[in-house]
């Protein structure tokens, strides 16, 4: 396998994870496993005028954060030193 195959398949890591992030929605903040939806309901049904409160509602969902890129550039760069390293060693080895 030449260098170019093998530098790809080190940075596989990194590119899925940050094409994952970027279609979660690119959050800079870490992981959450809920999002809550507020929607203003009258205080008494019916009747606005007497108030307005925020009702909150939980959803059960998994959002990556910025930890996702980072733990596929960090994958990355240990393949990345995996196989320069292994190449390294098979210079000083064959003479």
């Amino acid at each position: 396998m030449n260098l170019v195959h093998s530098l790809f398949l080190a940075l596989i890591p990194f590119l899925l994870s940050f094409i994952y992030w970027i279609s979660d929605g690119a959050r800079l903040s870490f992981w959450a496993t809920s999002i809550a939806i507020q929607e203003e309901v009258p205080v008494v049904e019916g009747m606005p005028e007497l108030g307005m409160q925020i009702k909150v509602t939980w959803l059960d969902q998994f959002i990556c954060g910025i930890e996702t890129p980072i733990i596929g550039f960090c994958l990355s760069a240990i393949f990345l030193f995996v196989l320069f390293y292994r190449k390294r060693s098979l210079k000083k080895f064959s003479v």
